[in-house]
């Protein structure tokens, strides 16, 4: 009768633990469809014309609409690669962007160039080394259009950093949801 407690109470903690992860999925992809929303909640809360970068909002009047959501982002890449013990990269990129948040660009410019720098290439990496064969094609498109807005602003000044760090942040997230869904390797 012990033995039958035993696999009984076993297999009910296997099952909670699994309904945990089920639901830490599903809460990774509600963040990561959030961060999308970052850029737009910046330019509705600050009163003036869109700012040359999302970091360039930091000081706006309402910064809490600055840290907060990015802050989120950023644990979310530490619980990621804390969680996933396969994805510590995740952790890495996690600080990189607390960097971003802690080290404004205009009192820090290097330390905030450099965390800004490892999180948006780090991240193009990880896309694209950490993929499967069949589907590297698609992460490389994915890649290959930021790299075409980064050079569509250093290059040719077409658009201002704030809409490539955007389009990185979506195209981030994008990936996220569809690893998170199982869709992608």
């Amino acid at each position: 009768m012990k033995l039958r407690q035993m696999v009984s109470s076993t297999l009910d903690g296997v099952r909670k633990t699994a309904q945990g992860v089920i639901r830490f999925a599903k809460l990774e992809r509600v963040l990561a469809a959030f961060c999308l929303l970052i850029p737009a909640l910046l330019i509705i809360f600050d009163d003036g014309p869109i700012r040359d970068s999302i970091s360039a909002y930091y000081d706006m009047e309402q910064n809490q609409i600055f840290y907060f959501p990015l802050t989120v982002a950023s644990m979310l890449f530490v619980v990621n690669g804390v969680v996933k013990e396969k994805h510590v990269y995740n952790t890495v990129l996690g600080a990189m962007l607390a960097g971003v948040i802690l080290f404004n660009h205009d009192d820090f410019s290097i330390v905030h160039c450099f965390c800004a720098l490892v999180f948006f290439a780090g991240n193009a990496i990880v896309i694209v080394v950490f993929s499967s064969k069949k589907e590297r094609w698609f992460k490389i498109l994915l890649v290959t259009v930021i790299a075409l807005a980064m050079l569509g602003y250093f290059l040719f000044g077409w658009l201002t950093l704030f809409w490539v760090e955007w389009l990185s942040f979506g195209i981030i997230a994008f990936h996220y949801i569809l690893e998170s869904w199982g869709l992608i390797d």
